[in-house]
């Protein structure tokens, strides 16, 4: 039975588009403090936390999946 890739490959950019959006706002900071004052280290960093953590789960449930199977019997 063929894996459907396209899912988690689709999951796979999204995560990297939201780490991409926290380490943006993370260098943007000195820069929309002078001009907004907005400070936005803190939450570019926990963008870029949280899109790394659903990597990691995306990662850990692929494995899972893969040792499953179809069967839901561990091979």
């Amino acid at each position: 039975m063929k894996e459907p890739v396209g899912k988690y490959r689709k999951y796979e950019i999204a995560t990297y588009i939201i780490m991409a959006v926290g380490v943006i706002l993370f260098l943007l900071t000195p820069l929309l403090i002078r001009w907004f004052k907005f400070d936005s280290d803190v939450l570019g960093l926990l963008v870029f936390l949280i899109g790394l953590a659903m990597f990691v789960v995306g990662i850990i449930v692929r494995f899972i999946m893969r040792k499953v199977g179809s069967h839901g019997q561990i091979k």
